[in-house]
């Protein structure tokens, strides 16, 4: 006999209850976003940005912050999307 019985399975749902997965804990947007300027390679870019205008490369400084916050965005963006599916999928 493969499995668990009846009664074996009514006991154990009873006790540990179903076997669903618990809902995951949603941060704010913006705890989250400012989560992902946490990240190391995010510091040392911004970083580099500021060297950059400090010496007077305005353009190059300019550039590196766009390209930062532009894939801190997406990156906010598409996790935000993809948590939100599979909270529907639940």
């Amino acid at each position: 006999m493969l499995g668990l019985s009846s009664a074996e399975a009514r006991q154990r749902l009873e006790q540990h209850g179903p076997n669903e997965p618990a809902p995951a804990p949603r941060a704010s947007g913006l705890v989250a976003l400012l989560g992902r300027l946490c990240n190391p390679l995010v510091i040392i870019l911004l970083l580099a940005a500021i060297a950059s205008a400090s010496l007077g490369e305005t353009a190059n400084a300019i550039i590196i912050t766009l390209m930062v916050v532009s894939g801190v965005l997406i990156d906010f963006f598409q996790t935000y999307r993809s948590q939100r599916a599979a909270e529907k999928l639940r």
